[in-house]
């Protein structure tokens, strides 16, 4: 579609005839296709039933990987897309894209609640982060931008984080099933700090990396009187401290089993890399500065080329 309205599929000619042209029924169908494509990759919802299953049948390098950078691709290509070929649609697109980004976080957010499988819940909670993403993009400013950017770098730190840690924690005790990890962080006290990290960092807490987009996006949204979307931003990080420290809690609690009793702490290999990114986590929450320079860079260049 889009190469039979432009004659061509490089996004600067994309850019040229389509950025400039009103909006046709076809503009939408091919964004709608669009939409779909990098809907499913990206794990928004109705589209993301794949990704909980994916993430409790991959091992865990796998799963760090798909949570942290795979389902951030498509974030990138829709972004990319939306703002180069659909600029003369986006009050539509991106009313839509906001909807679907609030959507998103609750469904995420509130499933991970429910869950007793601890990479399931970290699956459901990638969900979540997923939706904060995309409300960046759909704010599309170029503070929201910054944000969505800023906050792309940062999951892929703090969620590869806790994926490596749950990966360890099921490594020694042999079980998903946080009903049966209570306690096991006393026995694993290197990766129960680890792991508190990447969690208090998701949460958003300071100084923390997960604060400074997280703040940047509800930043924007109120400087696009898109306050709603704000509010819904600070909810779902309300929601997603729930199940996090509910995680930590359970770790943390006395040791109910003689399984959990003879745990021992992770292979030095295991904690190098999980202890390498908790130091990456605590460096740009603490000076995010460069992070949020290097953000503001790619969403200005973004917004030049529509």
């Amino acid at each position: 579609l889009l190469y039979g309205m432009a004659g061509t599929l490089n996004f600067e000619g994309l850019a040229a005839t389509l950025g400039s042209s009103p909006p046709n029924c076809w503009m939408y169908v091919a964004a709608l296709f669009i939409l779909v494509g990098f809907g499913v990759k990206t794990a928004v919802f109705p589209l993301h039933t794949w990704l909980p299953d994916a993430h409790s049948a991959a091992p865990t390098p796998v799963s760090a990987l798909l949570s942290g950078v795979v389902i951030e691709t498509g974030v990138y290509a829709l972004t990319r897309t939306f703002f180069t070929a659909f600029a003369s649609t986006e009050t539509r697109l991106f009313i839509l894209l906001a909807s679907l980004s609030v959507l998103t976080m609750f469904v995420g957010n509130v499933t991970a609640l429910l869950q007793n499988d601890l990479k399931r819940l970290l699956a459901y909670s990638s969900i979540g982060q997923v939706g904060y993403v995309l409300a960046g993009v759909a704010i599309g400013t170029e503070l929201g931008l910054t944000g969505a950017v800023a906050h792309i770098f940062n999951h892929a730190l703090m969620k590869g984080t806790a994926f490596l840690c749950a990966g360890a924690v099921v490594y020694k005790l042999g079980s998903r099933r946080l009903d049966e990890m209570s306690g096991v962080g006393r026995r694993m006290p290197v990766t129960a700090a680890v792991f508190a990290i990447s969690l208090f960092a998701l949460i958003g807490m300071p100084p923390l990396n997960g604060f400074a987009s997280e703040l940047t996006l509800v930043t924007a949204a109120v400087q696009a009187d898109a306050s709603w979307l704000g509010v819904a931003l600070i909810l779902n990080s309300v929601i997603s401290a729930a199940f996090y420290l509910r995680v930590l809690r359970t770790l943390l609690q006395p040791v109910s089993s003689e399984k959990v009793e003879k745990t021992k702490e992770a292979p030095f290999l295991m904690l190098l890399p999980m202890c390498a990114l908790a130091v990456l986590i605590l460096i740009f929450g603490i000076w995010p500065d460069q992070l949020l320079r290097f953000a503001q860079q790619a969403a200005s260049n973004l917004l030049g080329g529509r």
